[in-house]
């Protein structure tokens, strides 16, 4: 690769990487305000639950767009559209309002739900396939480095001079990276089809995903692994502050531990995976780590030491955070020729299901239990349904693995 291209390649995972970071600091600014928030509002705070399902929701639609979007605008353009959204949803919120709360984060998740088509098209295009595992696995990581720079900063802004202004930092924030990426956009979007119709092919994706068992295995494992993401990202905080005794900006310090877990966890998986070019194999020693650390996390009391506490949810951030990068690239490996955007489309599509339906059942179940430490068993029986279905796709892959062998190896 020439000096050209690696700065090319360079500025690519730098923009997708700090888009995902804004992108997640926008759709994870309530849940560390939510106790604030709560009393401001006069609400229970376990209806920030039902916040996010409404947000990843809208999410979902827009994935049904992403490749449509990228093929019409260009990916570099359809970044800053999403990014565009999710500030502008974040404006939305600010009003003190639940109608304008749910509107915000129907146009936040809309913007969201664009993001990893227009990111999947840029990197296959500008990265090599060797490092695909580590190279997504760093774009990921701009997921929970934005989720501990939220869990590190709003909390003591909502503290010290209002929620809202916690929000309006993140759309800032959003607004200066649509405008730094403009430069790029005439060599990233020159692959574009201005003709292109945004009405054609909206569930392309998805049938691409569901006709492939081994993709469509994959990606439901990647539901329940999002849904027991998002549950421990959106209660970490109330569950700290009702149960465990901790102050808001302490719960949100936790917070950023098992974002930095994730950071750390998502890099260092993507590294295992391309060493031992087992992406599947990884995802299963994940998700076993992942059921035992819900255990603990439901033993939790507020009788732990702190260095405990600490240990264990940066651990568990490693792993219910860290396997996204894997995931996507497998995906990516899977994906036909030309068609992984709209397989990227497909893909999040079901991942951001998991995030829709995890919290809002969190939330319904902590109705019935009312406990959150107890509700936290949910998270052992995703994962479990999420192990059985890594081992359906690591059956369903076996054949291709045999057809790849033999076209780089015929029998002689």
């Amino acid at each position: 690769m020439n000096l050209l291209a690696r700065a090319n390649a360079l500025s690519v995972v730098v923009t997708v990487t700090a888009t995902q970071m804004v992108g997640a600091m926008s759709n994870a600014a309530l849940p560390v305000i939510a106790p604030r928030l709560a009393e401001a509002l006069g609400v229970s705070a376990a209806l920030i639950g039902y916040q996010v399902s409404v947000l990843f929701g809208a999410a979902c639609i827009g994935t049904l767009f992403g490749g449509a979007f990228v093929q019409r605008f260009g990916a570099c353009r359809t970044t800053q559209i999403s990014i565009g959204l999710c500030g502008a949803g974040l404006l939305f919120m600010t009003v003190s309002d639940i109608a304008a709360i749910a509107l915000g984060s129907l146009v936040a998740g809309f913007g969201q739900g664009l993001i990893n088509s227009a990111a999947a098209h840029l990197l296959v295009r500008y990265t090599s396939a060797d490092r695909r595992n580590l190279i997504f696995s760093v774009k990921q990581s701009g997921v929970p480095v934005g989720g501990m720079a939220i869990a590190l900063t709003a909390p003591a802004i909502a503290v010290s001079i209002g929620w809202q202004w916690a929000l309006v930092m993140v759309a800032a924030l959003a607004a200066l990276l649509v405008a730094l990426i403009q430069p790029a956009r005439g060599a990233w979007d020159a692959d574009r089809d201005p003709a292109a119709g945004l009405r054609q092919r909206h569930f392309g994706g998805l049938a691409l995903v569901w006709s492939r068992p081994s993709l469509r295995w994959l990606v439901l494992a990647g539901f329940f692994f999002s849904a027991i993401q998002r549950s421990l990202i959106t209660f970490t905080v109330v569950f700290l502050v009702a149960e465990a005794g901790y102050g808001l900006i302490a719960a949100g310090i936790m917070l950023s531990v098992t974002q930095a877990g994730g950071v750390m966890g998502r890099l260092a998986w993507g590294w295992i995976a391309d060493r031992t070019r087992s992406s599947l194999g990884v995802l299963l020693v994940i998700c076993v780590i992942t059921m035992s650390a819900s255990v603990l996390l439901v033993l939790m009391t507020a009788d732990w030491p702190q260095p405990a506490v600490y240990a264990l949810f940066l651990v568990f951030g490693a792993v219910s955070v860290g396997w996204n990068g894997v995931l996507h690239a497998e995906c990516a490996r899977l994906s036909p020729p030309g068609m992984v955007g709209a397989i990227a489309g497909g893909s999040t599509f079901f991942i951001f299901g998991g995030v829709l339906t995890g919290p809002a059942v969190f939330a319904a179940a902590y109705g019935v239990i009312g406990s959150y430490a107890a509700t936290f068993n949910l998270l052992v029986v995703f994962g479990a349904a999420g192990f059985v279905l890594l081992l359906l796709a690591k059956h369903a892959a076996r054949p291709r693995a045999a057809e790849d062998r033999e076209r780089l190896h015929p029998a002689r």
